[in-house]
């Protein structure tokens, strides 16, 4: 072993020295590390709660897509089919003139929460509250299809209607005079959409002739109705239960839009049954069967019982 004793001695406890200052160090670096953690944590918690603020404010699809980074925050737009929705509640003015503000406000509040929760179960995105009204299209950032957009849009209508019946309810127990009555407008037709504002504030909204179109068909409707315009009906003709109204007039449109009252959905019943159908080699004839592969009873007797009963079914209904 080289070296004297003495210095052995002093080499042990500069080494001794080193790793207490490594330790020192080791820990100094651990409460940095964890106050790190704990700030980093915090910031997320921060950072979580301004998203979730920020849900309030916009559509889900429209969170979604600025979320998803599909949507920037630049000045850009586009042109798309979209179906567009108006509401508006009838004598609003009149009804603010006769309650308190603050019973108003909680009423209000309690319309346009519940109009909300089905625009967004139906796939709307609400593009703003303008006072009483409400403006919502269907087709962009997300679309289904111009029909299913379209359907979409007149379902979620009919059921703002259905669930305005309750609201009324509770207008009226809490002190509203009027009962609670709104009317709205639905088009369909090709929209600039996107961001659309300043650099500094900037709103993602819908513009164009089909926009106001659907404005006018809301203020023209009647209350606690639908009312859609020709272009929307084309795409849901089948589906829905209508009766034509007068055409309206917009201004900057050169030519008067065909009008139509929504009343319902009807649903599929049961299919009717068929008088005749092949099957295989054979044939039914309402309820009569013929198979040429039966036994027993001659072939052509059996045509001429299947068609007998044929003419007496035809006979019964009027076509023969």
């Amino acid at each position: 072993m080289s070296g004297t004793k003495e210095e052995l001695v002093q080499r042990i406890k500069q080494l001794e020295q080193e790793n207490s200052d490594l330790q020192t160090l080791m820990e100094n670096v651990n409460d940095h590390s964890t106050a790190l953690e704990n700030d980093l944590e915090e910031k997320n918690k921060e950072i979580n709660s301004l998203i979730n603020k920020m849900k309030h404010y916009l559509s889900p699809q429209l969170y979604d897509s600025i979320v998803g980074g599909t949507i920037t925050a630049d000045l850009e737009y586009h042109r798309k089919m979209l179906t567009i929705f108006f509401s508006d509640i009838v004598n609003f003015t009149t009804i603010t003139d006769s309650i308190e503000p603050e019973i108003l406000s909680d009423c209000l509040n309690l319309y346009l929460n519940e109009m909300s929760t089905l625009a967004m179960n139906y796939g709307g995105t609400i593009d703003k509250f303008i006072g009483d009204g409400i403006m919502i299209f269907f087709g962009d950032p997300t679309t289904r299809g111009e029909r299913d957009d379209a359907m979409a849009c007149i379902q979620m209508a009919l059921k703002m209607q259905e669930k305005i019946k309750s609201i009324r309810a509770f207008w009226n127990e809490n002190g509203v005079p009027l009962n609670l009555q709104v009317r709205m407008g639905i088009n369909t037709g090709y929209c600039t959409v996107g961001n659309f504002g300043s650099k500094e504030r900037m709103d993602y909204t819908i513009i164009g002739g089909q926009v106001n179109i659907a404005s006018r068909l809301e203020s023209s409707a009647n209350p606690d109705s639908v009312l859609i315009s020709e272009s929307t009906y084309t795409l849901v003709k089948n589906a829905v239960t209508v009766t034509p109204m007068a055409p309206v007039n917009v201004k900057g449109i050169h030519y008067p839009i065909n009008t139509f009252e929504v009343k319902d959905i009807p649903t599929e019943g049961p299919q009717k049954k068929k008088i005749f159908e092949k099957i295989g080699d054979g044939f039914v004839i309402d309820h009569i069967i013929f198979n040429p592969q039966t036994t027993g009873e001659d072939t052509r007797t059996k045509i001429e019982h299947a068609l007998r009963s044929a003419l007496s079914i035809v006979s019964k209904s009027g076509k023969a």
